[in-house]
């Protein structure tokens, strides 16, 4: 089945580029009007797939090999009329086109459409991910997109016992210093103990908020106003070689040359592997610009927080996908009580098919230590 994506000034000339491309056969998925005035349709039409091979090392890793080639326009476009590889987020699409072709379009096919669309998620993404859920055989939507989630992107969320330090590191107000307070939290329950240390000292109460946490956790707090002082306070910290240090940061414009400067400052004195912290929600671009920016100075995993506060995910997903991000933990609540969950394929799968009218997104994810 070949998913695509078509975008033009008018409906009919949509269409007729869908038409001249796919053929009399294809099926209109959905439409949307986006924010430029052009009109976005996503089509599919049936097509001979080749088996899966036996060697497979994940499910069904073959079968987008040649998505790439397939994305590319086969015949010459007429003037005014683009095929897009970016999908603006937008209300959940609705069929237009008569079930009356030969196409048979599934319940599976229509709700993995639909919500790549809701969510905002770039065509050329949302076709890799629908392509390689529709070719996993079976009739568990869930279990067939977490499949294509566990191919196309990377977990990792071992927190406790690492040797080197962990920084959290992102823009101002993505909840670095609630997360680590969670993170905290987590190990005063199972019984470890955390070394942490703030960077924070310009943004007005940020060293009260987190020695609220400490106090009550009976953690000691370190203040380190410079670099130098830093690598002097985790070089005494290190000195416990049970406990895991944690260290908070001031949010940093990652377009601001003198704040990332300092902030690189930081990761070398401590010799810190940081880790960027991002909130759900923001626009798909952006993300991915300030995620590929985080990702220059290292950071190697994300963490989402805000979950329960947005409907729609699709920048967590280009984020981790443009920037080469694996997922560790998700906040979904701002209370510290409620913790961190780990992010998995089966969780992300079910964020991105739950209808969204639904409160409590914390249900899609199992409570877990971090």
């Amino acid at each position: 089945m070949r998913i695509k994506t078509y975008t033009a000034p008018t409906m009919e000339k949509a269409i007729n580029q869908l038409r001249l491309e796919m053929g009399p056969e294809a099926i209109i998925l959905s439409s949307q009007n986006l924010k430029t005035g052009e009109v976005q349709l996503t089509a599919a039409v049936e097509q001979l797939e080749a088996p899966v091979p036996s060697n497979a090392n994940s499910w069904a890793s073959e079968w987008d090999k040649d998505w790439k080639v397939e994305a590319t326009p086969t015949v010459p476009q007429k003037p005014g009329i683009e095929v897009k590889e970016e999908t603006a987020a937008a209300s959940p699409p609705t069929e237009i086109s008569p079930a009356a072709h030969n196409t048979k379009i599934t319940p599976k096919m229509e709700l993995l459409v639909q919500s790549m669309a809701f969510h905002g998620i770039p065509t050329q993404l949302a076709e890799k991910l629908c392509r390689m859920a529709l070719s996993v055989k079976t009739d568990n939507t869930t279990m067939a997109l977490a499949a294509a989630l566990d191919t196309h992107f990377n977990y990792s969320s071992r927190i406790s016992g690492r040797k080197a330090p962990l920084m959290l590191v992102g823009p101002p107000g993505v909840g670095k210093t609630a997360t680590i307070a969670k993170f905290a939290a987590a190990a005063k329950m199972d019984g470890r103990t955390v070394q942490l240390v703030t960077t924070d000292t310009r943004r007005a109460g940020a060293i009260e908020q987190l020695q609220a946490y400490t106090d009550i956790l009976e953690f000691d707090l370190g203040i380190a106003e410079s670099a130098d002082e830093l690598k002097t306070i985790v070089q005494r910290k290190m000195q416990d070689p049970s406990a895991d240090i944690l260290i908070d940061t001031g949010g940093v414009n990652a377009h601001d040359e003198d704040e990332v400067t300092n902030l690189t400052k930081y990761i070398i004195a401590a010799k810190a592997e940081p880790v960027v912290v991002l909130a759900a929600g923001t626009d798909t671009a952006e993300m991915s610009d300030t995620a590929e920016a985080f990702s220059s100075l290292g950071a190697r995993r994300m963490i989402v927080t805000r979950l329960d506060t947005t409907r729609r995910y699709g920048g967590i997903f280009t984020a981790a996908h443009t920037a080469k991000l694996s997922f560790s933990y998700a906040s979904v609540s701002s209370s510290v009580a409620n913790g961190l969950h780990i992010i998995n394929p089966v969780n992300l799968a079910r964020l991105l098919l739950r209808d969204p009218t639904h409160t409590e997104v914390g249900k899609e994810f199992d409570k877990v230590k971090p």
